[in-house]
């Protein structure tokens, strides 16, 4: 149980009261200390968004948290994030807003009147740490939501209505350009036959800014259902909103499946009931049909975990089957040819473990970057390959590394 002291009080999360000694305690300008760690002091800062209270880490303290807290996260630069914090991503805890740089317009110019508009999204040539890719926008809300974050009871508990509601939540207290961000995102309801009209009705609603505001680009995170073949090119279905395709001519069709191939065929080759996900900027033409400027898409597996490649997926899936509890890395706006933390373990004790995917054969800037990373203090190291064991000790113990190809520092 998540425990802290509030104002005079340890209390737990969830406890009768917890939530009024927050608020009051937000009037008062105390701060909450997190109870994780006894041995230092961890203050969070509270937020106040949309009614309620946010209890947040500072920043560059996520690290420091237990390792089952929370408020745990693993050193930034193990993952993409570290390129983007402080720039591309910027928190004020003053105020609990935090505010987003995208690398990407969010209104229409005489260059983007048309959906031929349509960019590949190759963040190391797009984009640096100083504004966010579509895959890097997408990749902060999906950790910024804790879709990232697994542990057992968790199983059998995911579905889009939990992601929906988790990624609209991540979205309220970011802005991005003076304006909220949730005021830019669509993530289509759970579509339900019986209530199809209604549903409807409520999508209208909230397109209806992008209609009326001809210049106005909005941002759509959802499951793609399918990709057919339309009569001048192809169409895009969306999971829960069947009724609205996002229309590609022949060119815009060509390229995506040409930069999108390796997450395609992820996606189609998943029999465990594994997801594509698309995040793409787009308007409200005068036919009604939403026009795409820029998209990203990412496959996920059936408990909604993001991956990249089939040797992570392998990893994701034998973590989940073991019961481990975990934080999978995101890449952001990383280049493919750098290394990440595929895995943070958050069940070895003390110290959490990072994992790594090995590469089969030698690559000098990968390698180089890779010993880099794994020099970080206060994490334990793994590396892993399809066929080792995940057996690292539970919480409560030293962590003992048994993958043939481990090494700790």
């Amino acid at each position: 149980m998540q425990r802290y002291y509030v104002l005079d009080r340890e209390m737990a999360a969830g406890e009768d009261g917890f939530e009024a000694m927050v608020a009051r305690a937000y009037r008062l300008k105390q701060a909450v200390r997190c109870l994780c760690r006894r041995d230092i002091a961890l203050d969070l800062y509270i937020a106040h968004r949309h009614g309620g209270h946010v209890l947040s880490r500072w920043p560059g303290t996520g690290p420091r948290h237990a390792p089952h807290c929370d408020h745990y996260e693993a050193p930034d630069h193990l993952t993409g994030l570290g390129q983007v914090l402080g720039s591309a991503i910027v928190d004020d805890i003053d105020n609990g807003v935090t505010t987003l740089k995208f690398g990407f317009p969010l209104s229409k110019g005489p260059a983007r009147a048309a959906p031929a508009s349509f960019t590949n999204d190759k963040p190391d040539v797009k984009a640096t740490g100083q504004r966010l890719s579509m895959r890097g926008m997408l990749h902060f809300l999906w950790d910024r939501a804790q879709l990232t974050h697994w542990h057992p009871r968790m199983a059998g508990k995911r579905n889009w209505y939990i992601v929906r509601r988790q990624l609209l939540n991540a979205a309220l207290g970011c802005k991005v350009r003076g304006d909220p961000l949730a005021q830019r995102l669509f993530v289509p309801e759970t579509f339900r036959l019986e209530d199809k009209d209604a549903i409807a009705g409520r999508q209208d609603a909230e397109l209806a800014i992008a209609r009326s505001e001809p210049d106005r680009i909005m941002i759509l995170i959802g499951e793609i259902r399918s990709i057919e073949s339309a009569r001048y090119g192809e169409k895009i279905l969306i999971k829960h909103m069947p009724q609205r395709p996002f229309l590609m001519d022949a060119d815009m069709a060509r390229r995506f499946h040409k930069r999108f191939a390796a997450e395609e065929e992820l996606w189609r080759s998943d029999d465990r009931d594994g997801s594509l996900i698309m995040a793409a900027s787009f308007s409200m033409g005068a036919s009604g049909l939403a026009q795409i400027f820029e998209m990203s898409v990412m496959p996920v597996t059936r408990e909604w975990i993001p991956y990249e490649r089939l040797e992570e997926r392998m990893l994701v899936t034998q973590a989940i089957e073991e019961k481990r509890h975990f934080v999978k890395g995101m890449r952001v706006n990383l280049g493919l040819e750098m290394p990440i933390a595929s895995l943070t373990l958050t069940d070895t004790g003390a110290e959490a473990t990072a994992v790594y995917l090995a590469h089969n054969l030698p690559e000098p800037r990968y390698d180089e970057a890779l010993e880099q990373l794994m020099r970080t203090q206060g994490v334990e190291h793994l590396t892993w390959r399809p066929g080792d064991c995940l057996q690292i000790a539970q919480s409560g113990s030293t962590p003992i590394k048994v993958a043939g190809t481990s090494t700790a520092h």
